[in-house]
């Protein structure tokens, strides 16, 4: 069973600690009223708690319909106007609205306080799980120290990622159902110590590997303790932290080797059969070991795959159904709206008003979906989409020669208008009259020869292809955790290792050059090629330096690489801040303490 049922019924179970607060429903004196502690009395429903922590926890990664959802903290997280992600229209005449736009930023912005709240709420359920481990008599002294282990990784992941965003934040520690307002901010350093010291017993209790797909185990548990090492040695200066922060990316890299030759569902030269509504061969020859990672199938350590150290688990379209969803978000809500880019006053003919405007000028029994077909990512809508930094460059000069710059890998589409005098080629941005919204598709959010997508893929029942059904989404993989590594070396000064390390994820993606030495940009640039779309890339530019410093590396690529700056060519400003604002909703709430805000902000 994967694990997406277990955690719906953990959603219902939890729920009734929160749906006793009907007045007619009480008047009729039930027999049984959920509190917390008439909640806890056996050890499934602890489990329950916790499988309510794993939804909050997933819904933090991947990319949501903000049209939908609202404004989801993954989006922010994964660095949603940073200088890898931000909006997917790429339009100057829409810029004022992208995160990257830093002049409209305020401790009002609705991004900040989500964040904040889903962080704090995760790490509510784990106190709630925390709390309910103790009410209940265990039969087995194991499954309670795995559920202990498993609510301290969702409250120290939960705290690290709070002491990286918005630096010294207030640490709670046990479960209340009482309102307080009167929290105080703990430093940076202590609330990533309070991070550290769950990571540290969530490693040393949870299994080797997940017994579950989905579930926690000790390489995701060590993988961020290496990063909450690393980032309590810059914010506290003492190096003995990287020497832990080594250790513990060693143990996971031990565990968990990068995939280096071809493997799973697509990698089979004598597998004849056929996947989807498309008929879409299973073998894909000219795939690649990178492509192979991100195959439906391909994702999870039982699968095969050692290198996969956590995946949340996509839900299927008949689970989606089940509860009552209908949309998995990554086909619209991810990529340009190819559909809508127009030729430039050069380029444009009479019968071709764009290279994918007009389906009647697309073969559509090649193109299926035309314009919004798979091999332009699906029917985006334009939310999420790469800036010129991850899509170009990166992959500048010597660094071209690297399967994850393939067409396979990251696409640059070519022209589906059979009418254009470029009908077949690749397209070039200076064709276009908005050059800045033309982007690469990724394999990692669209299969674009419409491999595994079925019928419940269409949007309101026509072809075009919207929802991905089943397709899971990386926590981490050990390819980041060398990155890690390579991180913590150089930070303690050890040139040679630190280059080893980074070079090994080139060596595997048969990248032709190979560093000799690396600064704190070389590795951003690597993590770029390796973790476009998987990386929550605001904490890793926040937690690069000190409360007290200033931030220069983040603020260098802030300044060089926003879709804001570099790819429309607007004047934006260079940030002063070097943390998110703690939300102003927040300070004002917590009225009986004042809450210091973050420097840069008002």
């Amino acid at each position: 069973m994967k694990l997406y049922n277990i955690l719906m019924a953990g959603l219902v179970t939890t729920s009734l600690l929160s749906s006793c607060k009907d007045d007619d429903f009480l008047k009729e004196e039930p027999k049984t009223i959920y509190t917390v502690e008439t909640a806890f009395e056996k050890s499934s429903q602890v489990d329950a708690a916790i499988a309510r922590a794993y939804i909050s926890f997933n819904y933090m990664f991947g990319w949501h319909n903000l049209y939908v959802e609202g404004a989801a903290a993954s989006n922010l997280l994964g660095g949603n106007g940073s200088d890898c992600i931000d909006s997917g229209f790429g339009d100057p005449a829409m810029a004022a609205g992208f995160l990257s736009n830093y002049m409209n930023l305020n401790s009002n912005t609705a991004d900040f306080n989500t964040l904040w709240n889903e962080l704090y709420q995760l790490a509510a359920q784990a106190n709630l799980a925390l709390y309910g481990s103790e009410l209940v008599n265990w039969t087995n002294a194991n499954d309670k120290n795995y559920a202990v282990a498993q609510a301290r990784f969702f409250r120290g992941w939960a705290y690290l990622r709070l002491a990286e965003c918005f630096g010294g934040v207030p640490i709670v520690e046990e479960y209340s159902d009482q309102l307080r307002f009167d929290y105080e901010r703990n430093t940076r350093q202590e609330t990533y110590a309070f991070a550290i010291a769950d990571l540290e017993a969530a490693a040393a209790g949870l299994p080797a590997y997940p017994l579950q797909d989905g579930r926690a185990a000790q390489g995701i548990a060590n993988h961020y303790l290496a990063e909450a090492y690393i980032a309590q040695g810059v914010e506290t200066g003492d190096k003995s932290y990287y020497d832990k922060a080594i250790t513990s990316a060693q143990k996971v890299i031990a565990a968990h080797p990068l995939m280096t030759n071809r493997f799973g569902v697509r990698a089979n030269p004598a597998d004849t059969s056929t996947n989807g509504y498309l008929g879409v061969p299973n073998y894909k020859p000219e795939g690649n070991v990178y492509y192979d990672l991100f195959q439906m199938g391909n994702y999870d350590y039982s699968e095969g795959n050692t290198e996969s150290l956590m995946a949340v688990q996509g839900p299927t379209y008949d689970q989606w159904a089940n509860d009552g969803g209908n949309v998995y978000m990554y086909g619209v809500t991810v990529g340009a709206v190819y559909r809508d880019l127009i030729w430039n006053t050069a380029e444009g003919q009479p019968d071709s008003a764009g290279p994918w405007h007009d389906n009647p000028n697309i073969d559509m029994n090649e193109w299926v979906g035309g314009n919004s077909g798979a091999y332009l990512g699906g029917t985006s809508w334009g939310l999420i989409g790469t800036t010129d930094y991850s899509d170009e460059v990166v992959w500048e000069g010597q660094f071209d020669d690297d399967m994850r710059n393939s067409q396979i890998v990251r696409c640059n589409p070519i022209v589906l208008e059979k009418t254009s005098k470029h009908y077949g080629e690749i397209c070039k941005k200076e064709w276009l009259n908005i050059p800045s919204r033309l982007m690469r598709v990724s394999c990692k959010i669209a299969m674009q020869d419409g491999w595994g997508w079925d019928v419940h893929h269409a949007f309101a029942g026509v072809q075009t292809f919207a929802y991905q059904y089943g397709r899971d989404m990386y926590v981490a993989r050990s390819a980041e955790t060398y990155l890690l590594l390579a991180e913590a070396y150089m930070r303690n000064g050890d040139m040679n290792n630190a280059v080893a390390a980074l070079n090994t994820v080139r060596q595997r993606a048969q990248a032709s050059y190979m560093y000799s030495t690396i600064t704190m940009r070389d590795i951003l640039d690597e993590r770029a090629r390796e973790l476009a779309f998987e990386e929550h890339r605001w904490p890793t530019l926040l937690r690069l330096d000190s409360s007290t410093g200033t931030n220069e590396d983040m603020k260098f690529q802030l300044s060089h690489y926003t879709m804001y700056t570099n790819d429309c060519g607007l004047d934006g400003i260079t940030p002063q801040w070097t943390l998110f604002p703690i939300p102003l909703t927040v300070i004002n709430l917590n009225s009986e303490v004042t809450l210091q805000q973050n420097p840069g902000w008002n």
